[in-house]
């Protein structure tokens, strides 16, 4: 039997006025996925990730960011097989800006390029922040 969850709902009017009680200012909330596995065998190393986010993360996000290690599962889009592999997520809490999709445009093709990804997740939710 099928049951449906109630979806909880929070209206754009509660968000802003929490947003405006913490004098936090808009943003938008950035998870990048990136995977460690490399395909014909071997995982980007330590010095590989550092030499990555110097040159290509943080010259894009100076501010700031956080990076979580992660176990990661997803399913090849050529042979539909299940994986898992350790990876890293970058978050990113950032204003909102008019290059922003540039800068994570140019992060995820260097990151797919440099260590032959089929992907780099991305997942972006507008909010607010005060730090």
């Amino acid at each position: 039997m099928s049951r449906d969850l109630p979806v909880p709902t929070v209206t754009t009017d509660a968000i802003g006025s929490t947003c405006a009680a913490l004098h936090a200012r808009p943003d938008v909330q950035i998870s990048l996925l990136f995977g460690l596995r490399r395909p014909h065998g071997g995982r980007v190393t330590r010095r590989e990730w550092d030499s990555f986010m110097r040159d290509t993360l943080t010259p894009r996000f100076p501010a700031g960011l956080s990076v979580l290690r992660a176990e990661g599962q997803w399913q090849d889009r050529e042979s539909g097989r299940i994986g898992h592999e350790p990876g890293r997520i970058v978050w990113i809490v950032t204003p909102p800006a008019p290059d922003l999709a540039d800068r994570l445009d140019a992060i995820r093709q260097a990151y797919r390029t440099r260590f032959q990804q089929q992907a780099v997740g991305v997942v972006m939710t507008a909010g607010c922040a005060a730090f």
